[in-house]
């Protein structure tokens, strides 16, 4: 067709008579779709410099409906004026094809965007910039690398519309993929290189479409609008993607715009119905120019608040949790149909993780042909990503070795939140790991490698929303034979305290000493042994790990002094009645963040408890002047011997508020070499009689140790905001600032230290001795 219109537009221009060419069947048949205007092109066209008139001829007789109506003719007789100087202006112009010029110089519009041209304003900016350039490739290539910087214009996808024509574009300084193309066609048409837009309905596998340009330079090439490469031509992001489309599915088949008619339509994803014309072109684009990925990729994209962001993102092998990405995924000025990608095998599985800014999200994905993993940091997780984590989670707290080591490397870049908190308690519980202990609180029984006790609980109220509350009773006798000891034990249990279901519903539990020694409730061994029992309730019995108490009389009330002071992190109140601190043993500076009240009779005065009691409540006094905190207090009982009216100390320590699990500040001061947890503190090296304070301020951590000895802080954010950069203190030592990366992995190894999901943190930060930070 366009043979024989060359073929009467050159016999027409040889007789150089207007009239003739206004004769052409094909003009004929375009300009009668518009009898109102079809005076009005005709002199138009007969008013142009006879050189001219092919190219007018040309888009005459296949110019738009639209345009026919709508656009002035004068306005479209520049724009061929502009093209036929372009031409003349530039070393490649006159060796170009005609065919190739009429088609991919001369038009005023790519596809459905409006008639606004700037066909002369870039002309006059670009061509200076083009004119030494040997070939119209050169010249394109070198406008795509400046044109977009010149003004201002970045991929945004929150652009007004998807066909935008090059004003609107520099008026909102963005567009996507087509809005970007047509402003780099217009730009080298309007230097006489020849463009067209190219592109795609529907990328097979995956779907989503893209626009991109090509340009003729001795054949046709392609490059991406906006996305300068440094290799050339017929280098692109899309490249894999185009050697897989399909030519026989117009949806997955890639088209070029042509002006003429060629029977065949551009599917455009915005307007499907437009009937642009184009030519299907995947042949090439499967041909030499691309090669195909080798198998299918993982693709990932990040979201906060609708739009995408340059995340940190890693994926990890399922089955071995080796890394096999670690990248940034593409922002907001990236196509949206790129990817940050990897290639991987049919059915591989992985776990995606991506942070941003405080924020995380992640999920499992099995590759099936091209896989695009979808993050959203604003969203929750799905259900699927639920099951996916309660498995890793199952393994991580299983009896198969190598799958809680593979477990443990993809947790350690699990983000943590309230859900995966959840999770890694309920994996924690349902261990098969805790089998001995199960056993031990069937039997009623908490057995340690020194230490081994009995003790007899029994409900009392109804059962909390959040759990049970455990009330740990310790009895009197101590260095006494064993009957005297399990009569004091029973006593205990039958009648010494009063119940009181009014104040919430608890486990009221009567701890046998270990042994029948004077000191059997507080010697070095007994706190491990009181962790275990907690740890027993907390996982089978339903106690909220907040509301746990301690106290006692007598024998069990130098225990209440000494367990106390030493664990008093596992306790939201304590109790100790008629006895005294034990030197060495009780560790008083440590009740700082702990509701700890004593009471002793005036008359008590046996091993100087009364005196002993006096002198520990001074202590207290000045320590709350000096710290701060130390809530409770001492109670003097004038006139009254070692049986005190301690009756319904249950029922006031009931009234306590939770455990303080993260208190902004710690005095620790060690009493043996067993402890090495204290709240958020953990000492990997504790030393008798070591002392350490630490403090938090915002976002600022200071600690002060009177000797060596590696430490480790754990972090939560009831403690700091994990989302800011941590500054740590060492008096004496560095001040580093770190930025945490919590993890369900840490979170998991505070609960196998703890066995407390409270005093589990997700983020650990080592202080090594010389006051250096790690994490």
């Amino acid at each position: 067709m366009i043979a024989l219109l060359l073929s009467l537009l050159t016999i027409v221009l040889l007789d150089e008579t207007p009239a003739d060419v206004s004769n052409s069947i094909k003009l004929d048949l375009s300009l009668a779709r518009v009898a109102a205007k079809e005076a009005s092109w005709r002199r138009a066209l007969a008013s142009m410099p006879v050189a001219q008139r092919p190219g007018m001829a040309y888009l005459l007789a296949d110019l738009p409906l639209r345009d026919l109506e709508t656009l002035p003719p004068d306005a479209l007789a520049l724009n061929v004026a502009l093209a036929y100087h372009a031409r003349e202006e530039t070393p490649w112009g006159k060796s170009l094809p005609e065919e190739v010029f009429l088609d991919s110089v001369l038009p005023h519009a790519s596809v459905t965007e409006p008639r606004d041209p700037l066909r002369r304003e870039f002309h006059d900016r670009y061509l200076p910039l083009v004119k030494d350039c040997r070939s119209s490739g050169e010249a394109a290539l070198k406008i795509n690398e400046r044109l977009f910087k010149d003004y201002e214009v970045t991929y945004n996808t929150r652009r007004l519309r998807t066909d935008q024509c090059s004003k609107e574009s520099i008026a909102q300084k963005m567009a996507t993929c087509t809005g970007l193309s047509i402003m780099l066609v217009e730009a080298c048409r309007s230097v006489g290189a020849p463009a067209r837009l190219a592109g795609i309905h529907s990328w097979p596998g995956r779907g989503g479409n893209h626009t991109w340009v090509e340009v003729w330079d001795k054949g046709w090439h392609f490059v991406g609008a906006a996305e300068p490469d440094g290799k050339g031509l017929d280098h692109a992001w899309f490249v894999g993607d185009a050697s897989n489309a399909i030519k026989t599915s117009p949806k997955n088949a890639i088209y070029a715009v042509t002006f003429r008619n060629t029977g065949e339509h551009f599917p455009l994803a915005w307007n499907p119905d437009a009937g642009i014309n184009a030519e299907n072109v995947t042949d090439r684009y499967k041909g030499s120019l691309a090669q195909a990925p080798k198998g299918p990729r993982l693709m990932v994209e990040v979201r906060r608040g609708g739009e995408r962001v340059e995340a940190e993102v890693k994926a990890f092998e399922r089955g071995t949790g080796m890394t096999r990405l670690s990248a940034k995924s593409l922002g907001p000025r990236a196509d949206v149909n790129q990817h940050l990608s990897t290639t991987a095998n049919l059915g591989e599985s992985f776990l995606v993780v991506a942070r941003f800014q405080g924020r995380s999200a992640s999920c499992c994905v099995a590759v099936k042909e091209d896989t695009v993993v979808k993050l959203d940091l604003d969203r929750p997780a799905s259900d699927k990503t639920r099951l996916d984590l309660e498995a890793i989670l199952a393994d991580r707290f299983g009896t198969d070795g190598q799958k809680r080591e593979i477990a443990g490397k993809l947790l350690a870049e699990v983000p943590v939140d309230d859900m995966a908190r959840r999770l890694a308690w309920k994996a924690y519980q349902a261990s098969a790991r805790h089998e001995a202990l199960r056993k031990e609180f069937d039997s009623k029984m908490v057995k340690t490698p020194l230490r081994s006790s009995e003790y007899l609980w029994r409900h009392v109220g109804e059962k909390p929303r959040e759990g049970w509350g455990l009330v740990i009773a310790m009895h009197g006798g101590g260095g006494a034979p064993k009957e005297v000891n399990d009569q004091q034990w029973r006593s205990m249990f039958n009648s010494y305290y009063k119940e009181h279901p009014e104040v919430g519903g608890y486990v009221y539990l009567s701890l046998r000493a270990p042994n029948d020694e004077w000191n059997g409730f507080y010697d070095d061994a007994i706190c491990p042994l009181v962790e275990r029992l907690i740890r027993q309730f907390v996982l089978f019995g339903e106690v909220n790990p907040d509301r746990v108490y301690a106290l006692g009389a007598s024998h069990g009330g130098y225990g209440a002094f000494v367990i106390g002071t030493k664990i008093p992190d596992r306790f939201a109140a304590v109790h100790a009645s008629a006895s005294a601190p034990t030197d060495g043993e009780t560790m008083g500076e440590n009740l700082r963040n702990l509701p700890f009240t004593f009471m002793v009779g005036e008359k008590d005065t046996a091993y100087g408890r009364a005196e002993r009691c006096q002198a520990f409540a001074k202590q207290v006094e000045g320590w709350r002047a000096s710290h701060g905190g130390y809530p409770g207090g001492f109670e003097w009982k004038p006139g009254v011997g070692h049986s005190v009216p301690d009756r319904d100390k249950v029922g006031e320590m009931l009234k306590s508020p939770p455990r303080q699990a993260w208190p902004k500040q710690l005095v620790w001061v060690q009493s043996d070499d067993v402890l090495k947890h204290f709240y958020w503190m953990e000492s990997l090296e504790p030393q008798d009689k070591r002392r350490i304070e630490a403090s938090v301020v915002e976002n600022t951590i200071t600690i002060k140790a009177d000797a060596e000895g590696d430490l480790a802080v754990w972090l939560d954010g009831e403690l700091v905001d994990l989302a800011k950069p941590v500054t740590i203190k060492m008096t004496g030592g560095e001040t580093t600032t770190i930025t945490p990366t919590p993890s369900l992995g840490t979170y998991c190894l505070g609960l196998q230290e703890r066995g407390d999901p409270r005093l589990a943190g997700p983020s650990r930060v080592m202080v090594r001795k010389s006051g250096e930070l790690r994490r």
